[in-house]
């Protein structure tokens, strides 16, 4: 029997494939069990291929991997996409009585299951796909109790009877197989009494915001950010804040700005073409030293590319996007519980430092459902620091002779003080202008010099105060070093295991912190050989390495569209450790 259980669910796009595949995640989260989600879906509303597929087990899991046992197929290009993956205690779950007859190996079972005749004899046709559940159910030996949790939290707000209808649809998917299956497979879904919490990067970003005392978030919906703003919505006004659906993310920056020269913690979030069009606000937040928080989700480019894959392809539009030369910083989450707690610390670094924030996430991140124990997001743990905010009486001190409050006073550390509207004497401007200590526009050169050293003093004190270190994984005294970024650590650290079972020990530094970020001389010079892993074609964290070490690494670059598998990167570091020994 399988250490674990890898589930998944195929069709069209509006087959309510993805509805579907969260009602079995939930359900066995609610069972005590660790759940790793992946989704495939189109770039459309309806048509098209979609899959959303569950790994489960009792122990953590953080990657997906190359082998499916059960299989719901609602078309027959869902077996054709997944014929590689399915081996030969594999189930395959079809309605035989569709239009398409299913096609696929011997070695495979088959489950020929009336889908929607059972749907419209518990109600209606749309419950196809939970009477598949039903059937999944019966062949992993899964209660159906659980099941019926699941269907309560989607289902309860439509009614007791649609509820209802959907148990009856499941059931009678399970009794289907019961009584006409004897099958030769072995699945046995264990169930635990651990509690768990289901959610992806954007809910944790959302949810990360929110412990942060984020007050007002504007966003526009675009793939695969839009999330974040759903999470919010509704959840954010029993804290006293709003969020607002913008025309377009022109709009959404700027009033997020807005909402932070007020005073309020402010957030939007975005992907690569709403990044585009937020950059030149992007120059004003940095100039007028404006704490906020920008989310940028990676999505496949350029232009619109392919909206719904992944890729990590934004990293230099983080760094260098922009007029001039802007400060910022730009942090960028490892895994899903990390976008909770790198959310927090963007909006610390904004306020701290008065600089805007990239808060950088990937499609991989964003869509994927994980488990994790309540206590991984521990509130009593969130620190807020609001930086060098003054206040009536402290004022004073801030003030030039004349009484006028100096917003952006040269300080030695680059961080001036900042006065919420209200505060007595605190009356000031800042502009988009170069600008003197009291925030009028002016174009004197000494004051320009001085103005831009001092906005750009703030990350060297930033970089000297905080910690900007990376996460280890695997064997520290390994002579093979890896280095990533973003999504790519889940998948990482499992490959560690199947490399250790191989006789490769590697040594896996994962960096969440794009700029500043970690001085990685000494563990580059200290290893035989460096492999930097990242999903786009051009190597650019690579490429920022290079830069500070001053030393050549080899690459594992992937940038079709779909994330790293534990299994596939364990092969391509064997594969390229073993070219450079051949090579010697």
């Amino acid at each position: 029997m399988a250490e674990d259980l890898n589930w998944a669910i195929g069709g069209e796009a509006g087959d309510g494939i993805d509805s579907t595949g969260k009602i079995f995640a939930q359900a066995l989260s609610r069972a005590g069990r660790h759940v790793f989600t992946s989704k495939d879906f189109a770039s459309r509303i309806r048509g098209g291929y979609t899959a959303y597929k569950i790994r489960t087990s009792t122990d953590q899991v953080q990657s997906v991997v190359d082998r499916l046992d059960i299989l719901v197929a609602l078309t027959q290009r869902t077996i054709d996409e997944n014929l590689d993956e399915l081996h030969d205690e594999s189930a395959v779950i079809y309605d035989g009585e569709r239009s398409w007859e299913a096609e696929y190996p011997d070695h495979i079972t088959g489950v020929d299951v009336p889908l929607k005749s059972l749907a419209e004899e518990a109600g209606g046709a749309i419950m196809r796909n939970i009477v598949a559940l039903g059937a999944a159910c019966e062949i992993t030996n899964f209660s159906i109790e659980n099941l019926d949790e699941a269907l309560e939290k989607r289902f309860g707000a439509k009614g007791e009877k649609i509820v209802e209808n959907n148990k009856k649809a499941a059931r009678l998917g399970q009794e289907y197989v019961a009584e006409n299956y004897d099958l030769d497979v072995d699945y046995d879904i264990d169930e635990t009494d651990n509690d768990y919490v289901l959610l992806n990067g954007d809910e944790a970003i959302g949810m990360g915001a929110l412990a942060a005392g984020c007050r007002f978030y504007a966003g526009y919906p675009i793939t695969p950010a839009t999330d974040v703003m759903e999470y919010l919505t509704g959840r954010i006004d029993e804290f006293g804040g709003h969020v607002v659906q913008a025309e377009d993310e022109l709009s959404a920056i700027n009033l997020a700005l807005g909402a932070a020269r007020a005073g309020a913690r402010s957030m939007t979030a975005t992907s690569g073409p709403g990044i585009d069009l937020m950059t030149e606000t992007f120059g004003l937040v940095a100039t007028s030293e404006t704490p906020l928080v920008i989310v940028d989700v990676m999505r496949s480019g350029p232009s619109t590319g392919m909206p719904t894959k992944q890729e990590q392809g934004d990293l230099n539009m983080t760094l260098y996007g922009g007029h001039g030369e802007i400060p910022r910083f730009v942090v960028a989450p490892t895994s899903i519980d990390e976008c909770f707690w790198k959310t927090v610390e963007a909006f610390n670094y904004a306020e701290k430092y008065q600089t805007p924030v990239y808060l950088v996430a990937d499609l991989a991140l964003a869509v994927t459902e994980q488990t994790f124990p309540p206590e991984t997001f521990d509130m009593d743990e969130v620190e807020v620091d609001r930086g060098k905010v003054v206040d009536d009486d402290t004022v004073d001190e801030w003030l030039d002779e004349e009484g006028r409050f100096r917003a952006h006073a040269n300080t030695e550390d680059g961080v001036s003080p900042r006065a919420f509207p209200g505060t007595i004497d605190g009356a000031h401007m800042s502009t988009g202008l170069e600008h003197d200590e009291l925030g009028r526009r002016t174009e004197d050169t000494d004051v320009r010099i001085e103005q831009v050293d001092k906005r750009n003093r703030k990350v060297d004190t930033a970089r000297d105060q905080e910690n900007w270190d990376y996460r280890e994984f695997g064997n520290p005294d390994a002579d093979n070093l890896v280095i990533s970024w973003g999504s790519n650590e889940g998948a990482m650290v499992e490959a560690i295991d199947l490399l250790e079972d191989r006789g490769v020990d590697v040594r896996f530094l994962s960096v969440p912190y794009i700029f500043p970020r970690p001085d990685l001389t000494e563990d580059i010079e200290g290893a035989e050989k460096t492999i930097v892993v990242e999903c786009n074609a051009t190597g650019q964290f690579a490429d920022l390495i290079e830069h500070d070490v001053l030393q050549r690494v080899d690459r594992i670059n992937k940038y079709n569209g779909v994330r790293f598998k534990a299994d596939e990167l364990a092969d391509d570091i064997e594969a390229t450790l073993k070219t450079e020994a051949k090579a010697q």
